[in-house]
């Protein structure tokens, strides 16, 4: 690497960690407040809590890369432009895409290690932090795999494969009713069940006995309720436990329930925007690079970039949740809603480098 590139990403860089730096603390200051009432009330141990709060961090920092992408770009270039560096490359014979690959290439490395971290950091991190909070709040314990959610319940162990909580509804029920030592005495198979004020009921079932001499007996049962699961209002942080798993443990869910003859909609929508979320990185970067260096005037401060990037940022997240929301209630095919807010930004910003002159 030459000493110009060097020199620009040096720049970029040391600006990308004070960016990110700055949102995970601010992020994490919110979260703080948010959960001080619950930590207090239990007394939690404190090595317990700042453990807590360090593995929210690979998600905070995928979910705030982008803008601080953009902050990056937009400072360093404006800083480069204000001092003239800019015309003295171009003066010296230097093309202006040498200037601008290192910026790029920094947003397309960005991207690539979002995507990695979300694979294989984040959902290992959020389930410790997820463990943590319902080890202090008591809550159910549950596990979520690619065959759906797992629940400890005093009858045994529980599995749901899809929640419905605008309905107040669960979805392919597998009870196994388990006495101890470990010998399974029953299975309760459902296809969904709905909440009827006190209880879990599902309308058709059928009930497995496993004696311990004999063979298996089973009957159908109408309006059974099922045991073990806690209210509709316990389970609100369930269905969204999906957003934590990793891109190929969500495509196995999703083809799970898809093979079963489940709606699978919502849960395609979070696949697909967890493979095209990460790569805003780029598009931010050459966002970034066109608004830099069409500004004309030597504004180009700290808070103009940082005020700039505000305002984008913003209308890409609005642009991504209209779209998000699209898809979820199925107006537009999912993957469509998970490309759209890219594609439209990307145009945008090769359209605007279009009149960057050299």
């Amino acid at each position: 690497m030459k000493i110009l590139e060097r020199y620009i990403l040096s720049e970029f860089v040391r600006l990308f960690v004070l960016a990110s730096l700055a949102f995970v603390l601010l992020f994490l200051m919110v979260d703080v407040f948010e959960n001080m009432n619950a930590i207090m009330k239990r007394g939690v141990p404190a090595a317990k809590v700042a453990a807590f709060f360090l593995y929210k961090v690979p998600f905070i920092l995928s979910q705030t890369a982008p803008i601080a992408v953009l902050v990056s770009t937009l400072i360093s270039l404006g800083q480069f432009k204000r001092n003239n560096e800019i015309t003295a490359m171009k003066a010296g014979g230097i093309r202006l895409g040498r200037v601008l690959l290192p910026l790029l290439a920094a947003g397309a490395v960005i991207s690539i290690g979002v995507l990695v971290m979300n694979e294989y950091v984040t959902p290992s991190a959020m389930r410790a932090a997820d463990n943590l909070k319902a080890g202090w709040s008591g809550a159910q314990g549950r596990t979520l795999s690619s065959t759906g959610m797992w629940l400890r319940t005093q009858e045994g162990i529980l599995n749901i494969r899809q929640f419905d909580m605008k309905k107040n509804e669960v979805h392919g029920i597998t009870l196994y009713e388990i006495e101890r030592p470990f010998t399974v005495k029953g299975r309760i198979n459902a296809r969904s069940a709905a909440w009827q004020g006190n209880a879990w009921v599902a309308d058709k079932a059928e009930q497995w006995r496993f004696p311990a001499k004999g063979s298996a007996v089973v009957k159908e049962a109408l309006d059974l309720p099922i045991n073990g699961i806690v209210p509709p209002e316990s389970l609100a942080g369930a269905e969204n436990m999906h957003k934590n798993m990793s891109f190929f443990a969500l495509k196995r869910y999703v083809d799970g329930l898809v093979a079963d003859g489940y709606n699978a909609t919502r849960y395609k929508m979070e696949l697909y925007a967890k493979a095209s979320f990460p790569l805003v990185n780029f598009i931010m970067a050459l966002i970034g690079i066109s608004f830099a260096l069409l500004r004309t005037g030597r504004t180009a401060g700290y808070a103009v970039g940082i005020g700039m990037s505000m305002v984008i940022a913003f209308g890409y997240w609005v642009v991504f949740a209209i779209s998000k929301s699209l898809g979820v209630a199925g107006v537009v095919p999912p993957l469509v809603a998970a490309l759209f807010p890219n594609v439209l930004f990307l145009a945008a910003g090769a359209l605007l480098f279009g009149y960057v002159k050299e």
